[in-house]
């Protein structure tokens, strides 16, 4: 019994030896550089976490991000620009001239890189004041053209098989005579409300580079 109990009080913790001394803590190594104890972080302003430098360096990347985002608006804006110039348009129509496929207020996008055919509703600078108008090509190329007293219009002593809503009227003020010849690079236009309008029964024809562009999405705007 009593050699039990020296045994047991003589005993001693497994793991450590009698009389060592405690166990000396290892201090990480920073593998971004430096020794640095198990708590102990760089102070602001010594080049650790994210920090600047040195004292002094202002708020970090602020001045590069600045010009990385005025870089991005100009690219973005020069974009837009070769798209508006080369490639789309917008258009708001005023008036009824085209009525009832475009009316007063309708918003339009055209497309410059398409080839033109008759039929097609187009933007083009009037010869008469240069402003953006709109109207549909009649013909390209070489016709003679006229009116029949009932309104329709001849292309070469025929006429065409379009859907008119309403009957061609001269224009009193109208500056072309009729039978009328166009030439193989002319493009004559009429407007579909065709009982009013200012179109190449006033001007004559166009020439290509008087076109601005197709037709090819229209937007309602009535009412807003």
């Amino acid at each position: 019994m009593n050699n039990d109990m020296e045994r047991r009080g003589s005993s001693v913790p497994m793991g450590r030896p009698t009389g060592a001394d405690p166990p000396v803590r290892r201090r990480r190594i920073d593998r971004r550089g430096g020794r640095h104890g198990p708590l102990h972080r760089p102070p602001p302003g010594t080049g650790g976490e994210g920090e600047g430098s040195g004292p002094g360096d202002g708020p970090p990347r602020t001045g590069a991000m600045i010009v990385r985002f005025i870089v991005k608006l100009a690219v973005i804006a020069g974009i837009l620009a070769a798209v508006y110039i080369w490639v789309m348009g917008i258009h708001i129509q005023h008036g009824n001239r085209m009525y009832p496929f475009i009316m007063d207020g309708d918003l339009l996008i055209t497309y410059k890189l398409d080839t033109y055919r008759a039929g097609d509703v187009v933007v083009y600078r009037s010869p008469t004041d240069g402003t953006p108008q709109v109207s549909r090509i009649a013909t390209i190329g070489a016709y003679t053209l006229d009116f029949t007293a009932q309104g329709e219009l001849l292309v070469n002593g025929s006429i065409p098989n379009d859907k008119v809503f309403y009957p061609t009227e001269l224009p009193e003020t109208s500056g072309v005579t009729f039978p009328y010849q166009t030439t193989p690079d002319g493009y004559f236009l009429l407007d579909d409300f065709r009982t009013q309008g200012a179109d190449s029964r006033v001007f004559g024809q166009i020439k290509r580079e008087d076109l601005l562009g197709k037709v090819v999405y229209v937007f309602r705007r009535r009412g807003i």
